[in-house]
């Protein structure tokens, strides 16, 4: 029988049985148990990982821990225990819990305002890879069911002053149960938090709920204040020789370092990249785990330290200050969005090209942004610095992220429901993907090296953040960033210059194969393009500019606001 039927019979028996009225605070104690009982699978797993005793008291207290919460819950819901509160406000909490439990518990998430941003910002085609068959079942009988069950049962009242003796006894045993706790277990219970602070970020619903209130919070207060102009005193020093400069910046997504074989991955994953002769940055930090944070973060001066996304959304970025200094900039995406940092540059997207031989109708291939690149130079006379944002490596579906023809790698894994590949199957399928990149990277370079008669060109590529790709339970990536493996913070960073461009700009390529193995990070990206770019301005810092060491000092001192050395240019 499919699906659909058996669960469309399920609903309507559900309709048809007569159900017993309920107390709103019976309803409300029975939900929150069931949410401690069926929809904390991945609290429940890290907690028993975590305290691994099986004393008499060990038991006592890990029992203890779903009795507190279970406690904590009916409190909160005592709140809108009434006729007309109650069932709305349930079935919504058990429909988003039904959803955060099957990817807390499929992929290993955690619900902080980061990954309510990625969710909030997720377009149609990553949500499709998500919506398989598995996702499906699990909202229908966690989701579906329960909101059916609470929609159809009856409830009922006391009179006033027994409901308010029955109100005031929930609340007093609601108490009672979590003092009753702390006083037997405090010790217990500070040593778990304080030894797992992700703890807070696995409770379901309630870690969801407080990260959506603080993701929708944020920004409005912040868009309150005054949109911030910075460096308005930015100047591009014209070249002597007055040719014009043209840099690609390419936004990978979701790359690991790695996996990138010009960084001793043992697996050949970027041997076009290795014919070019880049450096490759091997000890590069990202600034946050999703690309709702990452990107807004890589085009802002704040330091990751002093970073919010709320704060960026106000104030100018890196593309702005090219463009006050004179750069032309266009902003070339195939990904979801730029998240708001394109919004002041002009931009054109995939989806607006659509060209059948890079697109299947829903989304389409890196090399699309390749041919988009060919018409933005195409006409170009002017220093220009243009911004491919990938798809990259983007998962779980990453079956779709290479082209026949750069599988190199198999058996692959064919589904998005990853979990349920082989590690073999999965890392296949993921480096092809690296592989596919390799590609387009070669592309691109080859495009700006025959463009190099006419333009000084460059090209700095640095992925977004990295993926988790089931290491100890866990996949794809935005995990706080406090909690998060290596795997999702450590990204590849790859450069690449014309001899035109590194004469002009007099860097030293041997310097910076010198220096790749230093620790940089998101930070350095913005310092670094202005440099790259010989903009001047009073918010460029050396110290975070990755190529300064590499140019002569009086270069970096212009920039800066130190005096010329020749009284015109700088080249």
């Amino acid at each position: 029988m499919p699906l659909s039927s058996l669960l469309r019979g399920l609903l309507q028996r559900l309709a048809a049985t007569r159900l017993p009225g309920l107390h709103p605070l019976v309803l409300s104690a029975g939900a929150a148990a069931l949410l401690v009982l069926l929809y904390n699978g991945q609290l429940w797993s890290a907690v028993l990982g975590w305290w691994p005793g099986r004393t008499v008291q060990d038991i006592a207290f890990l029992l203890s821990i779903g009795f507190v919460l279970a406690a904590a819950f009916f409190l909160v819901l005592q709140i809108f225990a009434f006729k007309r509160a109650l069932k709305p406000i349930l079935v919504l909490i058990f429909l988003a819990a039904a959803g955060v439990s099957y990817f807390a518990s499929a992929f290993g998430v955690m619900m902080d305002h980061a990954m309510i941003a990625n969710v909030m910002q997720t377009d149609a085609h990553e949500a499709g890879d998500l919506m398989n068959a598995s996702f499906l079942l699990h909202m229908a009988i966690y989701g579906l069911l329960p909101a059916a069950f609470i929609v159809l049962v009856p409830l009922h009242h006391h009179g006033i002053n027994r409901e308010l003796m029955h109100r005031l006894g929930a609340v007093a045993a609601c108490l009672l149960v979590i003092g009753t706790s702390a006083a037997f277990f405090y010790q217990d219970y500070a040593v778990l938090v304080r030894g797992h602070r992700e703890i807070r970020f696995m409770i379901n619903p309630s870690a969801a709920i407080y990260g959506t209130v603080r993701y929708a919070t944020a920004f409005p207060s912040a868009m309150a204040g005054e949109f911030k102009t910075i460096a308005a005193n930015a100047e591009r020093r014209p070249a002597a020789d007055g040719r014009k400069t043209v840099i690609v910046l390419v936004v990978g997504e979701t790359a690991r370092a790695d996996h990138f074989s010009l960084n001793g991955y043992e697996r050949e994953t970027t041997p076009r990249l290795a014919e070019r002769g880049v450096v490759s940055f091997g000890e590069v930090r990202s600034c946050a785990t999703s690309t709702a944070d990452s990107v807004p973060c890589m085009f802002s001066d704040l330091a990751r330290s002093d970073y919010s996304p709320a704060e960026a959304a106000t104030r100018e970025n890196l593309l702005d200050i090219a463009v006050r200094a004179g750069v032309d900039v266009i902003w070339l995406e195939n990904n979801s969005s730029c998240k708001g940092v394109c919004a002041r540059v002009p931009t054109r997207t995939s989806w607006e090209v659509s060209d059948p031989a890079h697109c299947d109708g829903s989304e389409c291939s890196d090399e699309i942004l390749v041919d988009m690149l060919k018409f933005a130079m195409a006409s170009n006379d002017r220093d220009l610095l243009v911004v491919m944002h990938q798809i990259g490596s983007h998962g779980p579906a990453y079956y779709k992220r290479s082209t026949p023809e750069f599988r190199a790698f198999a058996p692959t894994c064919e589904t998005s429901q990853i979990q349920s590949c082989t590690e073999e199957q999965l890392i296949n399928t993921y480096d092809n993907s690296i592989r596919y990149t390799d590609h387009i990277l070669g592309e691109v370079i080859d495009m700006l090296d025959k463009a190099s008669d006419r333009f000084d060109t460059a090209l700095l590529y640095a992925s977004d953040h990295g993926e988790s790709l089931g290491e100890g339970g866990i996949y794809l990536h935005g995990l706080p960033y406090m909690f998060a493996p290596a795997a999702q913070t450590h990204i590849p960073t790859v450069f690449w210059a014309s001899p035109a461009y590194r004469e002009a700009a007099s860097l030293d390529k041997g310097c910076l194969a010198r220096n790749a193995g230093l620790d940089y990070s998101h930070d350095n990206l913005f310092h670094s393009v202005l440099g790259l770019f010989d903009i001047k301005t009073d918010v460029y810092r050396t110290d975070l500019d990755i190529f300064a060491p590499c140019r002569p000092a009086e270069r970096t001192a212009v920039l800066m606001g130190g005096p010329e050395t020749d009284g015109s240019a700088l080249r």
